[in-house]
């Protein structure tokens, strides 16, 4: 199966994403670490950005081919990566769940800071994005990392993905 854990910057995706990778033994493909390896950290420009994307779709089909289970794990605020998303569970004959976390703006604006592990997203950037992130169509389940603890945010997912099989 395909997991795709979205949302804003702050939010705690990669915290959820690590979570339910020990809890379930998928494979966990993150932007920012694919950003960071293929030497692109602090290049944010739309090529640089869709660089970090089609070599994240390229590992997430090449991993479903050869029998993994896949969470994706980042802002995928544009619809267009989103089918892509898609368009790669169809290609590989894999169901595809659609997890968007989200956290208030005072816990984002607590939470985002310089030296974060992996991201490199400040409140600026956090704002461009909410302002950028386009309407999600597809059935997903919203998750809140500040009002829910990390069990009940695996229990629910685990619920989610079960039921919509």
């Amino acid at each position: 199966m395909l997991i795709m854990v979205y949302g804003l910057p702050g939010t705690g995706k990669t915290f959820f994403a690590r979570h339910l990778k020990e809890e379930s033994g998928a494979c966990h493909l993150n932007t920012d670490i694919i950003r960071a390896e293929s030497d692109k950290k602090g290049r944010y420009d739309e090529k640089s950005k869709q660089e970090v994307y089609d070599s994240l779709f390229h590992l997430t089909e090449e991993k479903l081919k050869n029998g993994h289970n896949v969470i994706v794990d980042g802002t995928f605020h544009k619809q267009e990566r989103r089918e892509r998303i898609k368009d790669i569970a169809r290609k590989t004959g894999h169901p595809v769940f659609f997890i968007e976390i989200k956290a208030s703006d005072d816990t984002v604006k607590n939470r985002i800071r310089p030296g974060r592990e992996v991201s490199e997203a400040d409140f600026q950037v956090y704002l461009k994005i909410k302002e950028e992130f386009e309407e999600v169509s597809e059935n997903n389940l919203v998750l809140w990392s500040d009002r829910e603890n990390i069990e009940t945010m695996i229990k629910r997912a685990r619920e989610y993905i079960n039921t919509s099989q």
